[in-house]
């Protein structure tokens, strides 16, 4: 009897052996399975943690000057968010709008934390030069030897370019200016041969205008004019100038005017192979937004970003205030979008195929800003 029991007992034991060993390898081969079709379609596995550069971002010091509680903000929402570095601009200024600062007044600060950073320079002073002078020749011919005086500086200050620079910024809220000028004006044209010589990137807001026409009601401020007038083939003699000045083009997919369109975008790039383009997912014209209501990437742009991988890089446009920093004002409210922008980022890097999305998050901006990784 005691044999008999014994004799069953192996044969349980061996029967479970064989359950859990089937089981085991069945859990293997799903494993696989969902491996190998990951590999295949290309996308990130959902639990993996996308890491990227965001070549674009803001400071706000406020009247104290707070730059050191900027950076420590900027520093707390890239470690949750996975921003491996980030590149530090002044905004575009003009003279006279409150807050314009340049490089030298952040630059302290971000030495705090090697390897976290870069700095663009010349928006709180390459820009307004831009600006003041405008479309006079004799304006022009005076600013010229300042102009390329302080962008040397700029460039031994060490320095990844010139930046944020514009010739057509709107504005988009109460405060946030509006600047216009040609885009090929003969001070931007410079501005290509210096970072072309000194293999540097220039960081361009050029809202584009197709064709001659009104802004939409929310956009019909004071500060817009009443007629935009087309500027793209402006921009196009801008890039065509100097073939060996990298301009990166600040915010696509997220365009106030709704003319920075895919074909736009693919007609560009095709012509012009001294044009890259910074990805920003907040705002702008919902039909031209990478992302679709389900979370999906539209397949046009998803098709534009697998033709020209290694033209795009991430530009956030995020700005962060230092907690010294009260009241209200565009920089604020810009900064109240910020955690959106990186969620969004997010998404649309793990929606890309894996190789495609390498390139666009980290490879592109190491190679364009020289950031030495």
């Amino acid at each position: 009897m005691a044999l008999r029991h014994e004799g069953a007992a192996r044969r349980w034991a061996r029967a479970l052996w064989r359950l859990l060993s089937g089981v085991a390898t069945l859990g293997i081969l799903l494993g696989w399975c969902v491996l190998f079709t990951g590999e295949a379609s290309g996308q990130q596995p959902a639990t993996s943690r996308t890491e990227w550069i965001d070549v674009h971002i803001h400071l706000i010091a406020g009247r104290d000057a707070d730059y050191a509680g900027a950076v420590y903000a900027a520093v707390t929402a890239m470690d949750e968010a996975g921003i491996r570095k980030s590149v530090v601009m002044p905004p575009p200024r003009v003279w006279g709008t409150p807050g314009v600062h340049d490089y030298e007044h952040f630059v302290a600060a971000l030495k705090r934390y090697p390897g976290r950073f870069a700095f663009l320079g010349g928006g709180g002073s390459l820009n307004p030069m831009i600006h003041d002078a405008g479309t006079d020749p004799e304006a022009v011919a005076r600013a010229r030897g300042k102009f390329e005086a302080r962008a040397g500086e700029i460039v031994r200050a060490g320095a990844a370019g010139f930046g944020e620079v514009s010739a057509h910024h709107l504005s988009l809220v109460p405060g946030h200016p509006y600047e216009s000028v040609p885009a090929d004006h003969p001070l931007l044209l410079l501005l290509t041969d210096i970072a072309a010589r000194h293999d540097v990137v220039i960081d361009l807001h050029f809202d584009p205008v197709t064709e001659d026409t009104s802004p939409p009601g929310r956009l019909a401020s004071a500060l817009n004019p009443p007629v935009l007038r087309a500027n793209v083939a402006a921009f196009e003699r801008l890039l065509a100038h100097n073939r060996k000045a990298k301009i990166v083009w600040a915010h696509v997919g997220s365009d106030p005017l709704g003319h920075w369109t895919v074909s736009l975008s693919r007609e560009l790039l095709g012509k012009h192979p001294n044009l890259y383009m910074s990805i920003r997912m907040g705002g702008g014209a919902p039909r031209n937004q990478f992302i679709e209501a389900t979370g999906e990437v539209r397949p046009e742009w998803l098709k534009l970003l697998q033709d020209f991988p290694d033209r795009f890089v991430i530009g956030g446009d995020q700005f962060f205030p230092s907690p010294q920093v009260g009241g209200a004002g565009p920089g604020l409210m810009f900064a109240r979008m910020a955690p959106v922008v990186r969620e969004r980022t997010r998404t649309l890097l793990s929606r890309l195929p894996r190789h495609v999305a390498r390139e666009i998050a980290l490879e592109n901006a190491v190679r364009l800003y020289r950031l030495g990784e």
